[in-house]
């Protein structure tokens, strides 16, 4: 997902929040969000705030500054009051994890109350995976939910932290965090959203613009999350429909990882006449389609190529959505990522003068990333040997379903 090239405020914002309110009643995809810790809190509010009738959501903190700043989310559950105080965990996993065994049957009372509510068809937590209380707890409740709801896909948005200017220390544990918790998370959800935020990162910026670029970054995100969310329902109707089915075939029950690339760009495509035997938009589409899943252009920088299934949404100006030019997209994107069958669909809207591709990897085999995390922790462990300040890989997992 490209933020620097993303269209401006306008573009993307009204594009979501008028199919949020204009089309909440016809067959949207019912989601119940769940936000575990500071992170995941912040993902949420941002998905709220597009608009607060189109999702339900709860917000799990053991820090109690961290859940009052959530505007958007009103059920907020406070998990280790009395053993933390409201203070949280620090970046201690282990703790985090235990705090949230002992405390899902209050995190259950509220869940159980939104789902009885509003009847979701697929349960997603997102929590910052290099964290105690995010990366610790929702693999707990993950667990849970799926031993209750047997019949709703529990999915996870995992963002690996970025680190970068922390001391050596620091760092070893957010990135040895980082790896425990994506290797618990992978075993306990259906399917995990990975969003990496050294994506994001920008050189020589200070604190105070760093977090208006992550907030940026969450707000990014819940529009395209959104944008998929409710493609199907848009006016005017469009071509080829992209129901809430195809997002969960796409995602599968079986364990997967995923990434979310999305690219846009403005285009003018002013003939209506058949060129070359192509329409109008057909390699302009192409080329979109095709960098909206380079690396850069990811949730989760992965070679694509090996992927288990892809879904594609081609948003843009009606005249612009050519169906020849979709299917040629189509096509380039089963090359690109050997899927045999992409699922697609299109996404009109008048107010746009830009032509974009968003695409769903699922069941990615390319897992480098980590692997460069795994080389680092044994770089600063060895590195911080002397001063006995190595990072224990301990934890204790829940009872597996």
């Amino acid at each position: 997902m490209v933020v620097r090239d993303e269209p401006k405020e306008d573009v993307w914002c009204g594009l979501c929040k008028m199919a949020a309110v204009r089309h909440l009643e016809v067959g949207k995809m019912r989601v119940l969000w769940i936000g575990f810790g500071q992170a995941g809190g912040k993902i949420v509010n941002s998905l709220m705030g597009m608009n607060r009738r189109l999702y339900s959501s709860i917000a799990v903190n053991t820090e109690e500054a961290d859940l009052s700043g959530l505007r958007y989310i009103r059920e907020k559950v406070l998990i280790g009051k009395y053993a933390l105080r409201g203070r949280g965990v620090g970046s201690d996993i282990d703790l985090g994890a235990s705090i949230a065994e002992k405390s899902l049957a209050q995190m259950m009372d509220s869940i159980d109350a939104m789902v009885r509510k509003r009847d979701p068809e697929v349960i997603w937590i997102a929590a910052g995976l290099g964290g105690g209380t995010g990366a610790g707890g929702s693999f707990v409740l993950a667990n849970e939910l799926k031993k209750v709801y047997k019949h709703i896909p529990v999915y996870g948005i995992g963002v690996v932290p970025s680190v970068s200017g922390m001391p050596n220390d620091k760092e070893a544990l957010n990135l040895s965090n980082t790896i425990k918790s994506f290797e618990l998370w992978n075993h306990y959800f259906n399917n995990i959203l990975l969003v990496d935020n050294q994506q994001y990162e920008q050189a020589h910026v200070t604190r105070e613009s760093v977090e208006r670029m992550f907030q940026r970054v969450n707000e990014s995100l819940a529009k395209t999350l959104t944008t998929m969310i409710t493609a199907g329902e848009i006016r005017p109707p469009p071509q080829e429909v992209f129901s809430s089915s195809e997002i969960k075939a796409t995602m599968g029950l079986i364990g997967d990882v995923s990434t979310i690339g999305q690219f846009s760009q403005e285009i003018r495509v002013k003939s209506q006449f058949w060129r070359g035997g192509m329409e109008p938009g057909t390699h302009e589409l192409e080329d979109i389609i095709e960098r909206s899943v380079e690396k850069s252009s990811l949730t989760f920088p992965t070679d694509v190529s090996g992927a288990r299934s892809a879904s594609l949404i081609v948003h843009g100006r009606p005249e612009h959505l050519y169906t020849q030019a979709i299917s040629v997209g189509k096509a380039r994107l089963e090359e690109l990522t050997t899927v045999s069958k992409v699922r697609y669909g299109d996404y009109p809207d008048r107010r746009t003068k830009y032509l974009s591709a968003i695409t769903l990897v699922s069941g990615i085999t390319d897992f480098s990333r980590l692997d460069q995390m795994r080389k680092r922790v044994q770089d600063l462990n060895g590195s911080m040997q002397a001063n006995n300040h190595r990072v224990d890989d301990n934890l204790v997992e829940p009872v597996a379903i």
